[in-house]
């Protein structure tokens, strides 16, 4: 098999602390979730033409209102990507909708959480504008020749809807290089 493939997964993990009821006389508390350790899961390139890394391998986003507002995350993936191929592809997609892990009938729909990557740099201009994960891969970059190093700084998008459960929410979110 002449391709060379490599899938990191990162394991985003979305914390909420609020009030889960629409009945404003329910006077009870949300509690603070603690998280979980989640390991990552990897898997080995076919051969030493394609290496990637993301950093850090598992994303904790923090404690996140359920108020339907839209938060940024800057930077905060970042994907280092190497090959001595002739000609690079690299891809991203998720698992799934985010889930409860103590609960997995609590979802969070994909289409909340979304990306985006802008890169300058001796390779080229990468500009790939914010959009929603889908669970197909999507191509983010195609290069030519070569790549002695390059570091993409993802950007990531997080709106939870009102009336999510408390809870801690994870997807798994792949890149591919081929």
């Amino acid at each position: 098999m002449k391709g060379q493939i490599m899938l990191i997964t990162l394991i985003m993990s979305v914390f909420f602390l609020g009030c889960a009821s629409a009945d404003m006389q329910n006077n009870t508390t949300a509690e603070n979730i603690t998280p979980s350790k989640i390991s990552m899961t990897a898997v080995e390139p076919l051969g030493v033409e394609v290496y990637i890394a993301v950093n850090p391998t598992t994303l904790n986003l923090g404690t996140v209102y359920p108020d339907g507002v839209e938060r940024e995350y800057y930077s905060a993936t970042n994907v280092e990507i190497k090959n001595n191929a002739g000609r690079l592809r690299v891809y991203v997609r998720a698992s799934g909708d985010l889930r409860d892990i103590e609960n997995s009938s609590n979802t969070i729909p994909l289409s909340n959480l979304k990306y985006s990557i802008k890169y300058d740099g001796p390779y080229g201009h990468i500009d790939v504008q914010i959009r929603n994960f889908t669970t197909s891969d999507f191509q983010i970059w195609t290069h030519v020749g070569s790549v002695d190093g390059i570091i993409l700084p993802v950007n990531y998008y997080l709106t939870v809807p009102p009336y999510t459960d408390p809870g801690t929410y994870s997807t798994e979110v792949i890149y591919t290089a081929v």
